[in-house]
């Protein structure tokens, strides 16, 4: 059969329906390749399927109308048989006494708890099958080649930017760890990490458009993101300070959300302040206020 394209497999199976006049029930689809995103519309590509037409489809399906019919005739020859019967029955059958028969006492109630039960969970959608360890290998496989096409990008970014580097991986399940090793580390980095930050933002977005959404994307330089975190600890105990001996809001320069965490993590337990967000990303902050 011809094959049929589209944005999605739905897409692609529907114009083949479509264009062949059938329904899905009466076809096999054959998934030939599967839609790619690509990335910033490189790569891209449409979904492919091949409809074949089932053995059963080509039956007629009126084979059941005969059968019907036949057996209304024999319910109507039936009917004259029966009315037949009853008027050769003898009239004096009607003065016999007759014996009144109750149809509940023929049949044995069913008890309420012999009844059957619907169980409620019966109708909730169905769980979601284990993979099989040839799928969570294939899986892993493809995570591991995002991975490898990533650093590639991610060089030759930074070769644009002028920066040489080389690139450590560390690669598990869910995440990935990139660290640059360049001599231009401050270059790299940028003020407050803005670089570096917006190059891990760039980082996630190729990932999400390989299929890989769930694996989370570090990048670092030097090991910038410990002592990184090490002077946000030490800016929210400051912070704290100053807002209590004030009694006023302090407003912190705009950070990413993974850097805003930290200092509302700091100060969590801090009984003196409490902490919030305010602004839009980019130029989200955190504020540290005193409490009441």
């Amino acid at each position: 059969m011809t094959v049929f394209e589209g944005n999605t497999v739905a897409a692609a199976t529907a114009a083949g329906l479509k264009q062949l006049k059938l329904t899905r029930d009466q076809v096999e689809v054959e998934v030939v390749a599967e839609p790619k995103k690509g990335f910033l519309g490189i790569g891209r590509q449409a979904a492919q399927v091949r409809l074949t037409l089932k053995p059963q489809a080509a039956a007629p399906r009126s084979t059941a109308a005969p059968v019907a019919k036949s057996a209304t005739s024999a319910a109507a020859s039936v009917a004259p048989a029966k009315s037949a019967v009853s008027a050769a029955a003898p009239k004096s059958a009607a003065a016999r006494p007759k014996k009144t028969v109750t149809a509940k006492s023929t049949a044995t109630p069913t008890p309420k708890s012999a009844q059957p039960v619907v169980n409620s969970t019966a109708s909730a959608a169905p769980a979601a099958p284990e993979r099989t360890p040839e799928q969570i290998a294939a899986r892993q496989a493809a995570n591991e080649q995002a991975v490898r096409d990533l650093s590639a990008y991610l060089l030759e970014v930074v070769k644009q930017l002028g920066i040489t580097a080389d690139l450590d991986v560390d690669f598990g399940n869910r995440y990935a760890t990139l660290n640059f090793d360049t001599a231009k580390q401050g270059l790299l980095i940028g003020k407050h990490g803005r670089t570096i930050n917006a190059l891990q933002d760039l980082a996630q977005v190729y990932m999400n458009h390989h299929g890989a959404s769930h694996v989370n994307v570090v990048l670092d330089v030097d090991d910038y993101r410990e002592r990184r975190e090490e002077t946000l600890e030490r800016l929210a105990e400051s912070t704290a300070r100053e807002a209590i001996a004030t009694g006023k809001q302090v407003f912190l320069d705009p950070m990413p959300s993974f850097e805003r965490k930290l200092i509302h993590a700091e100060l969590a337990n801090n009984r003196h302040v409490t902490t919030f967000s305010e602004g839009r990303d980019p130029h989200r902050a955190v504020v540290v206020a005193a409490r009441k």
